[in-house]
Order: structure tokens, then sequence, then C-alpha cells
């Protein structure tokens, strides 16, 4: 017989269904991405002006062997799915002379591609974005998100050359983007679901019938039909039980964003919005960008006692402010911190939402005195479905940042061979389980 009669689309005509059927095969299968039918995720948070490193680097390879250098002690009850790649360099931008370019580094940070000198911008798209057009060819809908604290204007994720990804940096806007229409009642879900399960088990049915009528090979190809139905079915049962999206409580009121005060509440809302965005399956990949790459000149930390100098002539001091420094990057992972536990607290069959996540925290250079773009400070948690082996630092020489990006696609099910100019391959063999 000819093979095109067997397509799924050929298949779904044959039995009465149609087309129609096809977003649902599709979308239904795109929308469990994990193994466990749950989808996978990925959070980038970054910030500027690098980590005090003698205060975050843990001496461990086993990170469960010591507790957690001070700046990372935040996650000293997570840290068996912490990772810490060490060594990974923006070769991209080593290589162009552009060593201490740090304030300009968020346009190569998840593009794999070094900006034009002077500027910052993105001339290729970034992972969140590579992933974000693979789930969109999958049926997912809104699988990217994009937010912000104090951009002003810079941004680690990128369309395409010179095409911004626009962050959403109020709070109180994004909330009643994502949740100001009502969600649908548990009784609803389920009917949805059981009038889904239905059509299944009908094409099932017929399916079966059908494969009876063919010779050896087109029976094989029909039953890999009913095999994707059958992993539908699970899918379906494992959607069911999981409780109906319950948004964050945000409180009410403004934040006054030329106030540095609010800037503690600021993040702390969009760390919170950030893990219930992807816990309701809204967004698949988020970026967040704490401040802006130029420096954040005018961050300064009133409620850590640091009212001056503000948080750029800080990081410029190194070593002979490192009390300081250090105090404000660990400010920054108690951030980190609040929004992995909103991850962990819920649960997702035998793990959590953690374990079907990846959280990427990066910074645009190494230390804040000499801007320089090598030993960039990436840190992971969470193992993205079992892709991640964590508990653990993994030594990786200077290993092209480019590698790191396309590990994290392969840990998000994209298939690239490289991401970004210069460097194909990636880093599997050193970070996967």
């Amino acid at each position: 017989m000819n093979q095109a009669r067997f397509s799924r689309r050929a298949l779904l005509q044959a039995l009465g269904v149609g087309a129609a059927m096809l977003p649902l095969l599709h979308a239904e299968r795109a929308a469990t991405a994990a193994p466990s039918a749950f989808p996978k995720r990925m959070i980038a948070v970054t910030w500027t002006n690098g980590i005090f490193q003698q205060n975050w680097l843990p001496g461990n390879d086993d990170l469960n062997a010591a507790r957690l250098p001070t700046i990372l002690e935040p996650l000293e009850s997570w840290k068996s799915k912490v990772l810490i790649p060490q060594g990974v360099d923006l070769k991209v931008m080593l290589d162009a002379n552009r060593t201490y370019d740090g304030h300009f580094s968020y346009g190569a940070l998840f593009t794999g591609v070094s900006p034009a000198p002077g500027v910052s911008d993105g001339v290729a798209p970034s992972i969140d974005q590579i992933i974000g057009d693979d789930l969109r060819s999958k049926g997912v809908s809104s699988p990217q998100l994009n937010l912000g604290c104090r951009p002003y204007g810079f941004s680690t994720s990128w369309a395409g050359r010179n095409q911004k990804n626009n962050a959403e940096t109020d709070p109180y806007r994004l909330f009643n983007r994502l949740f100001g229409g009502a969600s649908l009642p548990a009784a609803q879900i389920d009917k949805l679901r059981k009038r889904r399960q239905s059509v299944l088990d009908l094409v099932g049915t017929d399916l079966e019938r059908f494969g009876q009528r063919l010779g050896t090979e087109d029976r094989l190809k029909v039953q890999a039909h009913l095999d994707s139905i059958r992993a539908l079915e699970l899918d379906l049962e494992a959607a069911a039980s999981q409780r109906a999206c319950t948004p964050p409580t945000i409180g009410e009121g403004g934040i006054n964003y030329d106030n540095i005060n609010d800037y503690p509440k600021h993040v702390d809302l969009m760390m919170k919005l950030a893990a219930a965005a992807v816990k309701c399956d809204l967004a698949r990949t988020v970026t967040l960008d704490l401040i802006d790459d130029g420096g954040g000149n005018s961050l300064t930390f009133p409620w850590l006692g640091i009212g001056s100098p503000d948080y750029h002539a800080i990081a410029h001091e190194g070593a002979n402010n490192a009390a300081q420094k250090t105090a404000i990057d660990r400010w920054f992972y108690e951030q980190v911190a609040t929004l992995v536990a909103q991850l962990a607290d819920s649960s997702e069959g035998d793990g959590s939402a953690l374990d079907n996540s990846v959280v990427v925290v990066a910074n645009d250079m190494n230390e804040g005195n000499y801007h320089a773009v090598d030993n960039i400070p990436f840190l992971l948690v969470g193992s993205c479905g079992g892709f991640f082996k964590t508990g653990r630092k993994v030594k990786l020489g200077s290993m092209p940042h480019n590698k790191l990006l396309a590990t994290l696609c392969h840990a998000m099910d994209v298939p690239v061979s490289s991401v970004g100019d210069g460097y194909g391959g990636d880093c599997d063999a050193f970070l996967k389980a």
C-alpha cells in the first residue's frame, strides 16, 4: 500500500474523524513533554556586576559534602538539586577582544553571538526564543514569558537581530495578564478531559478494527498510532490528578519604581509570579532580568544597611569591599531561593515542579571589579525532568558558553547541534545524569 495513506491525516480521514483531530493529537502530546507527563520548564534569572566568587564557589565538587558558601547559603535546603558548571567563558566576546566588556554582554549571554562593540543588543535568537519556537511548533500556545525589574531597555531575550523581547516589569499588570480571566473550575476541567478521552476511545477502537484488515507492515504503522493514543490517555489521567491552578496572592496597591525601597517587594512579586506561571503551565520558558546590563548605577541597598555607595561602585572595589558585595550577592540568591521554594513546594507525581524544571542563574560578568567575561558564574537548580545530574560542581576548564546553551536546549528536548556563532557541540557528557 502507499505509505502516504497511513499518515495521521489519512488515517483520521479514513476513520471519519477528519483533520480537526490533528491539533488535539499534537497539542495534548506537546503539553506533556516530560516522561512523567508533566512539562519541562526553564527559568533564567540574570543580574549584573558579577559575584564575589571567593564567597560563592563551593570548595567541594560534591555539594552535599559540606555547607554551601555564604552567598549560596539561601539554597542550602536544595543543594542536592544544584549544579554548578565551573569554567564557562563567553568565548564569542573574548575572541572579539572584548574581555572586559561585561556590561555589554546581555546580548550574548543566551544567544551565543557577540554584540557589536559598545552595545548589548542581541543579533540572534536567544535560547528561550529557540525553545519557545520549538514548543509552538508542537502546539503549545503560550510557551514564553519575559520579565524584568530594572532592565531599563536591556534584555537577555531576543527574537532575532535587534529584535528584543520586551520584558513585562509591572507585577500587577502581569498578574492580570496571566490570571485576569477566570480559571476553569475543576468540574469543567474534568468535563473537558472526559470529552477528549471519549474521542480518543473512539479513534482507538476504529484503529484496531482498521488494522485487522491490513498486512503485517501496515499493521505496525497502525500500532504505532495506537501506542501514541494510549500515551495520550496516560497524559490525560495525569492531568486529571493535578489540582486546578491557584493564582498567587500579590496584595493590593502598586509599586513606586522610583523608590529604591520598593525594589525588594518588586523582585519578590516577580519571583512568585514567574513560579506561578510555570506551575500553571502559562509559560514553559521564563527570563527574568533583575537589573540592567549597564551596572545598575542607581541601585543601593538600604534594607541591607547599604545606602551608599551604589551597587556598581561597590562591585568595582572588589576584595576591598568584600563584605558589602557578599551581602548584596547573598540577597540576590535569597530571591532565587524564593523562586526555588515555590517550585519545590508544588508536587508533580513523585517529584515537584522544581524537579521538572531548571532554574538558570546567570550574570553578565565574572566579578565586578574587572568586568571580565571569562568564568561566568552560571548556576543551575533542578534536573529538568531528570536530564541533569545535580548536587555537584563540574569543572569544565574554559568551555565556550555556546555549548552550555546547546545543552540547555537539549534538556528542554530541542535537538540543536549548536547555538550561536563559532562553537558547535554541547557539554551534555559533563552535565547529564
